[in-house]
């Protein structure tokens, strides 16, 4: 496809934008999920998810992982840190891992790290969770990592998430076509970015 994601998420949608998430007495919880570390207990979740193609449709991944490769994965997590800040997201009514979110590659230099999210529990897609853990985590990024840019990469035709992305405050800023391969054609990828002050 080309690069006319502006046109297509102004047809689809009308860009309905939401209200910001204000403060909240801990920079882990928002109104709906909190973020936690992930621990060795989540690889059965995680294993599921991401051995489900709905979960990883809009996901940079190609090939299936084995117990043996997430349980790995998990322990050499070692917790968020400036360089990978990644949690589980739960949710605040019952404690329900439903996903995962992380803001990797943090350059203290620069102040800018990459966002990257999924919501593995399908049971909880659409229950405005994904939005609510971008908003706490892109929070978190600025008011406890000091960040100044978060940036994002998504499919230019995934206008549900890029919908969710600019509610929260994400601003299209580059459309790379065709850059990556998957079920069989290309994709064009859009970076989408939030400065600090943008949160909405």
């Amino acid at each position: 496809m080309s690069c006319g994601w502006a046109e297509m998420v102004r047809s689809s949608a009308g860009g309905a934008r939401g209200g910001g998430g204000g403060m909240f007495d801990s920079p882990v919880e928002g109104k709906l999920v909190r973020l936690r570390a992930r621990e060795p207990e989540d690889e059965p979740r995680y294993h599921r998810w991401l051995n489900d193609a709905d979960v990883t449709e809009h996901l940079v991944m190609r090939y299936p992982v084995s117990h043996a490769f997430e349980r790995q994965w998990l322990e050499d997590d070692g917790g968020p840190t400036y360089e990978k800040a990644g949690f589980a997201i739960e949710t605040r009514v019952d404690g329900q891992h439903v996903g995962s979110i992380t803001l990797r590659d943090g350059a203290p230099e620069l102040r800018t790290a990459i966002l990257g999210i999924f919501i593995g529990e399908k049971s909880s897609w659409g229950g405005g969770y994904g939005t609510d853990a971008m908003r706490t985590i892109c929070r978190f990024g600025f008011e406890v990592m000091n960040l100044h840019r978060i940036e994002l990469d998504v499919y230019a035709e995934n206008l549900r998430a890029v919908r969710v992305y600019e509610k929260v405050g994400f601003v299209a800023e580059a459309c790379r076509r065709q850059a990556n391969f998957q079920f069989g054609r290309y994709h064009d990828l859009l970076t989408m970015g939030l400065l600090e002050g943008e949160l909405r």
